[in-house]
């Protein structure tokens, strides 16, 4: 087992004072290399979830293991050095360095995890061939299209080969043909790298191509049958 959520959940204290739990998972797990959807409408705690596997938010309640070891309380740098070896994150709003070009802001996911950056150069080049932007890697994101953002956000995710990848709603703002290849791109590098995929969406078409579920609104699991 990779990944195990035990009983997590997120409390936030109102101006009114009233304590409101905003995201809560009873029971998930992932295996080595699976890919897991996770769903529920806008404001269900998908991002929460995401955001606490990761170390970067502190759950109010519960556990999180990552194979075997406990992680939601490490000390955070522990935590950190943690996260840079071990997760790559597809954020919902893509967090690209406006200042950095599209090479500049994959390989300084490297530079964090302790990369060789000599390995890591060769390897982002060939992921930016691959997703058909080796002739932009000099570019500025403010300066490519939000489709080509997003694989760029893609390759700086996969590019120290985590253990896990989180994508939080990668496909919301694409249209449906750069959907379509965002979401290949995603699950065809995490297949050939044995890499685990947790991803979210709200997304009716994203799920029809997923086997399992995990709904955060009702807490399960829901395995899903291919017509």
């Amino acid at each position: 087992m990779l990944l195990e959520v035990k009983n997590v959940f997120k409390q936030v204290t109102e101006p009114s004072g009233e304590v409101i739990t905003i995201s809560h998972a009873n029971q998930l797990t992932l295996d080595k290399g699976g890919q897991l959807l996770l769903t529920g409408p806008s404001g269900s705690g998908k991002t929460t979830l995401l955001h606490m596997i990761a170390g970067l938010l502190a759950p109010s309640g519960g556990e999180i293991y990552f194979n075997g070891r406990r992680i939601d309380n490490m000390p955070e740098r522990e935590r950190d050095l943690w996260r840079a070896q071990n997760i790559g994150y597809v954020f919902q709003k893509l967090n690209l360095i406006e200042a950095l070009t599209a090479e500049e802001n994959i390989l300084l996911a490297g530079y964090f995890a302790g990369g060789d950056m000599a390995a890591l150069k060769k390897r982002a080049q060939n992921l930016l061939e691959r997703v058909g932007l080796a002739a932009k890697k000099d570019v500025l994101p403010g300066k490519l299209s939000i489709g080509e953002q997003q694989r760029v956000a893609v390759v700086r995710a996969v590019i120290n080969s985590p253990v896990l990848l989180l994508a939080d709603e990668p496909t919301a703002s694409l249209d449906s043909e750069n959907s379509r290849v965002v979401l290949g791109l995603l699950r065809s590098l995490c297949s050939e790298n044995g890499t685990a995929l947790l991803l979210s969406t709200h997304d009716e078409s994203v799920k029809q191509q997923f086997g399992e579920w995990f709904d955060i609104k009702c807490g399960r699991l829901t395995e899903h049958e291919h017509n």
